[in-house]
């Protein structure tokens, strides 16, 4: 890594124009620095007038000395976009991005497909101003770093969004990282490729038809029917049987989002059951794991691996999830789940057991899974894995999810934006 020097930087919207901050950064003059891939010069005046906050945002950069001055890192997000080419998707958390940037050291912007212009090399960037909460535009160079955020799956598979990702992708220069969403199918088949993870992983298999439901239920007591491009539990169907009554239960989300419940001696009008809940979505049959729980509400674990300022997985955070009341098919928080802290939680269900130890398993199992998925995905940053716990305190994958949510607790959240900058340094700067 070169010499790095922090720069404090305001940039006055009004005029289109970067400055010093001379409150910060005690120089003498103009300095000339190159950003962007590929580099382009940008002077950096004094400003010798005090500016108000409502007239110029303040920002913190890096630079990298040597021949040609280099500032960045220089961060686009790249969003889905409405009709009318305007940012589309989850804005606080670009803003939050954003924040860390101005923090850490980072130029954040975002930004959509059709702002884009291929030909001068050059974006129409987004930035918030907290001060007079509005964002701006504003012209940069194509960034070092393209972290994508778009923010579902049918606004990714569009071919304006492919093509733009492509063409990143094969920019010289640029490093796009989390190039899409995982398929939950996709990720089971390569870890379970892993002899070192695959017993760590439910049975799992295409719910090709009723004959795939069959044959897991003559093997396993419980499983669950789970769409493999969906996210926040919506789609999930558990199905149980009972050898004494010889009847089967299924339950699943009504459109109302209340938890449903349906008896079955039949399995052909079961599978009829079934198919009327299922969304649009390929399926896969999973082997439903008995959890550890607490109060008699299972829980599991949201654990967040993001690369660091070396450009190495690291863990970011655990954060506990507990269903709502015994029989939820799902802990997620929309579906009435609750969160705890890992500490509490494990000592109260694992007392023979220390915390740590049982966290320090389940990071080295996620560090694994990232290292491997990494193998499968190419070049990625960051993941959030869902880790569920059997009474024996033995760890189970059940998912990995690319660009991961939000998490709600704020040790979590502010280590999560920390590492999205840090590793944007790093990969700027490493060469």
């Amino acid at each position: 890594m070169p010499v790095l020097i922090p720069l404090a930087l305001l940039y006055e919207h009004g005029r289109s124009t970067w400055h010093i901050d001379p409150k910060e950064q005690p120089v003498t003059k103009n300095l000339k620095l190159y950003w962007g891939v590929p580099l382009k010069p940008v002077t950096m005046s004094i400003q010798k007038k005090i500016l108000t906050p409502t007239e110029a945002l303040p920002m913190k950069a890096l630079v990298a000395l040597g021949k040609q001055p280099t500032l960045g890192p220089l961060i686009g997000i790249l969003s889905a976009e409405n009709q009318d080419g305007s940012l589309k998707g989850n804005l606080n958390n670009y803003k939050a991005i954003m924040d860390a940037g101005q923090k850490i050291g980072g130029i954040v912007f975002a930004f959509t497909q059709s702002s884009v212009d291929w030909k001068k090399k050059i974006i129409r960037g987004k930035i918030f101003n907290k001060n007079t909460n509005q964002w701006m535009t504003c012209i940069f160079p194509f960034p070092n770093i393209v972290y994508n955020r778009i923010h579902n799956r049918i606004h990714e598979n569009e071919v304006s969004s492919q093509r733009c990702i492509q063409r990143f992708l094969s920019h010289q220069g640029i490093t796009l990282y989390n190039r899409g969403f995982f398929n939950k199918e996709s990720v089971l088949r390569a870890l379970s490729k892993s002899t070192k993870i695959k017993k760590y992983i439910p049975e799992t298999n295409t719910l090709w038809s009723i004959t795939a439901l069959i044959n897991m239920l003559k093997r396993h007591k419980a499983v669950y029917l789970k769409p493999t491009d969906n996210r926040l539990g919506s789609g999930i169907i558990r199905v149980r049987k009972s050898l004494s009554k010889k009847t089967f239960t299924m339950h699943y989300y009504a459109n109302d989002k209340q938890l449903k419940k349906y008896k079955e001696v039949d399995i052909y009008r079961l599978w009829q059951k079934i198919r009327e809940q299922m969304i649009n979505s390929q399926y896969i049959v999973q082997q439903a794991i008995h959890l550890a729980s607490v109060s008699r509400c299972p829980f599991d674990c949201r654990v967040l691996v993001q690369k660091n300022h070396q450009g190495n997985w690291q863990i970011s955070g655990l954060g506990i999830r507990i269903a709502a009341h015994s029989q939820s098919i799902t802990t997620h928080i929309p579906r009435g789940g609750r969160i705890d802290t890992p500490q509490n939680v494990l000592r109260q269900v694992f007392p023979q057991q220390k915390p740590a130890q049982i966290m320090q398993r389940v990071y080295r199992l996620c560090i694994d899974v990232a290292k491997k998925l990494e193998q499968h995905y190419h070049l990625l940053g960051e993941m959030s894995i869902d880790v569920g716990l059997d009474s024996n305190g033995y760890p189970w994958i059940f998912e990995a999810n690319a660009k991961p949510m939000k998490f709600d607790e704020p040790e979590i959240r502010k280590k999560q934006l920390e590492q999205v900058i840090r590793y944007a340094q790093y990969l700027t700067f490493k060469m």
